[in-house]
């Protein structure tokens, strides 16, 4: 397991792309089997939406160019449904004496009303008849068969258009329908496409084909794209006839509008009418004609608008188009939004991994989001749709996939440094090397140190013979409550219990953080000698503690010495203690076990080599043994007996001496 992990270590950039990628080619699936269509478009209708409210609080007018006549509740109320030849007649004469560019009729109007054929039906198609900028609607066979003829006069004119369009999951209108092709290879015009066309032909403007390409309609010298399958967030659609996508121009605004009554009447201002593109639609409860546009899900209210507004809608972008006052909504090929979604993903996994020891990482994901949303909604403005969905997936997956692989590894690597500490380090210690981990590991063991430190070594006098007159199981609970007192004393004063070795302990001050300065190895010196005279404290309490019990009463020997050595992780890859390695380990361990009868009434006998005494700053009461040879060593090295603490020596010797004046 440490080697792989140290494979994956040494490697972090490659398994990041290699994260990156996985996470990829999982959304591709995903989106290519349809997951996220629903959420692209619900960010296509939002982005719709933000535009039309900004354009609204704008104060910028709907299309002037449109104005739009409602039959309404009370129009029905007052004549009936349907309306009446006589009415309708009456009201097309009307707009037509104000000479409307073009007259759209959006109420179907295959039958007379009444019924019967009477003078009002004969006027009605006369008007059809001479007024050739009139256009009415028919509805183009469906799947179930169900159509509408148009007005029987004007069958076989180009006086007639289907007003069928093209609905979303969820009743949503999202785009138009301009042309079809039925099975006879017959082409039918759009109500919309169709009005369009006659208001610019009186300014010498026609649509044609574009000879590079006979799918691509040119107006003006605007290229009208037909939909893909699969343009934009669209995965697999319906792109049935020649569609394009309705960016919903001066939503949220008002067209002018008046009832069919306010017509008959003459309520409208003079010119009201004229050179505009009027269409008449319904607007009641009664007969409901209404639909729902895409930016109509954040609206508060009746979300529904009338289906002749939509018309109204298209109109108006056909207009836009082809006057060069908006371009046509384009979108990415497929393989430029694969690659627009493989450079978020990849890279989300990668910013992972750079902000991840920054502790970075959610700035960096929610920063991350921010600005793919910005760019998608600023390139929406420029009429250009980008996916943000899949993207912002791609980013926020391989910032989660990543996060959890470095997170896993972490807990590894974690795992691995306290198997080899644990035992040998406090830990305050172990999280403090946690932190620096990356200056400690290699080749999944920790690096090797040169440094100096304090050894201090520690044994029972006569162990073996107590241990051969006690029962096995009351040796080691002696023993353990020798040693859990020990060692709480050696963490106490900033020691690390390095290894027991049998009754003995080691103990090292100045591991495994090498010391930078003199004061430091000093300190390190000091809290072990510290530590010696706080031990002897310790086995005094428990000598009367073990009397009490009838528990043998034994002493301890302690050796200490500083000096250079080598710390690192000794063993198998696969089995390894931390350790210390060195003639200062050696020194300390032969200052243990020197003479055992120096200072042999003292429950403690504490050694010390010259090197320590060098750093104590006269804190300590010593008092020289001799310079010696150690068993194996062959150099001398003088040895010293650490008595007590400077001040407490003086205030014991103070109180003698005010006892010796007063006797």
């Amino acid at each position: 397991m440490i080697t792989n992990l140290n494979t994956l270590t040494k490697r972090p950039l490659l398994t990041t792309v290699l994260i990156g990628h996985a996470v990829f080619l999982l959304l591709l699936v995903v989106r290519f089997a349809g997951g996220l269509q629903a959420l692209e478009l619900y960010y296509y209708d939002f982005m719709l939406w933000t535009r039309a409210t900004i354009n609204k609080t704008a104060e910028k007018p709907a299309d002037p160019r449109i104005t739009i006549v409602w039959l309404t509740d009370d129009d029905q109320r007052n004549w009936g449904w349907p309306i009446p030849d006589k009415q309708l007649a009456d009201a097309l004469s009307i707009i037509i004496e104000e000479q409307p560019r073009v007259l759209g009729l959006d109420i179907y109007r295959d039958l007379p009303v009444p019924y019967e054929k009477g003078i009002d039906y004969e006027r009605l198609q006369t008007l059809f008849k001479d007024n050739k900028n009139i256009i009415a609607i028919k509805k183009y066979k469906n799947e179930q068969g169900v159509h509408v003829d148009p007005p029987p006069i004007l069958r076989n004119t180009d006086q007639v258009a289907f007003n069928d369009l093209p609905i979303d999951s969820g009743g949503i209108v999202r785009r138009g329908l301009l042309y079809l092709v039925d099975e006879a290879g017959e082409l039918h015009e759009a109500f919309s496409m169709k009005l369009a066309r006659y208001y610019l032909a009186k300014q010498g403007i026609y649509t044609e084909g574009d000879p590079d390409d006979p799918s691509v309609l040119m107006i003006n010298g605007t290229r009208l794209v037909p939909l893909s399958p699969n343009y934009g967030g669209y995965v697999d659609g319906d792109t049935l006839g020649w569609q394009i996508m309705l960016t919903y121009p001066f939503a949220l605004a008002q067209f002018n509008s008046m009832s069919l009554a306010d017509v008959l009447n003459h309520q409208f201002s003079p010119h009201f009418f004229t050179d505009k593109i009027v269409i008449i639609g319904v607007r009641a409860e009664a007969t409901p004609d209404f639909l729902f546009p895409a930016y109509s899900r954040f609206i508060d209210g009746d979300q529904r608008v009338p289906g002749a507004l939509i018309h109204g809608y298209i109109t108006s972008q056909l207009l836009q188009m082809a006057l060069h006052e908006s371009p046509p909504l384009s979108s990415w090929t497929e393989w430029q939004e694969i690659i627009w979604i493989w450079i978020w993903t990849v890279t989300g996994s990668l910013f992972c991994l750079w902000t991840y020891g920054h502790s970075k990482v959610s700035l960096s994901l929610i920063s991350g989001s921010i600005l793919l949303m910005l760019i998608t909604y600023i390139c929406f403005v420029y009429f250009i749709w980008v996916l943000l969905v899949a993207p912002l997936l791609g980013w926020i997956f391989g910032h989660f996939t990543m996060f959890r692989y470095l997170s896993q590894r972490e807990k590894e690597n974690r795992d691995m440094l306290m198997q080899i500490f644990s035992k040998h380090v406090s830990k305050d210690v172990a999280e403090a090397i946690w932190r620096q981990r990356e200056h400690y590991l290699s080749a999944g063991r920790l690096v090797t140190q040169r440094l100096t430190a304090t050894v201090l070594f520690t044994d029972l006098q006569n162990f073996t013979t107590v241990s051969e007159r006690m029962e096995p199981q009351a040796l080691m609970d002696w023993l353990n409550q020798y040693m859990e007192a020990m060692v709480k004393v050696v963490e106490k004063h900033d020691g690390q219990v390095n290894k027991f070795i049998g009754d003995a302990i080691m103990a090292v001050f100045g591991v495994p953080f090498p010391r930078e300065s003199t004061d430091e190895i000093a300190q390190d010196a000091i809290n072990a000698v510290e530590c010696a005279l706080e031990m002897r404290e310790e086995i005094e309490t428990l000598r009367k503690k073990w009397q009490e019990d009838g528990l043998p009463q034994i002493r301890m020997r302690v050796g200490i010495f500083t000096g250079p050595l080598v710390a690192g992780s000794l063993g198998a890859v696969d089995r390894q203690e931390y350790t210390v390695i060195g003639d200062t380990v050696n020194t300390a361990s032969r200052l243990e076990s020197f003479d055992k009868s120096i200072d042999a009434d003292s429950a403690c006998r504490i050694l010390i080599g010259e090197s320590t005494l060098n750093y104590l700053n006269h804190l300590f009461e010593t008092e020289c043994v001799d310079a010696v040879h150690l068993k194996g060593k062959e150099m001398m090295i003088t040895v010293y007996r650490v008595i007590g603490r400077v001040n407490s020596l003086s205030i014991e010797k103070s109180q003698q001496d005010k006892l010796t004046n007063a006797s």
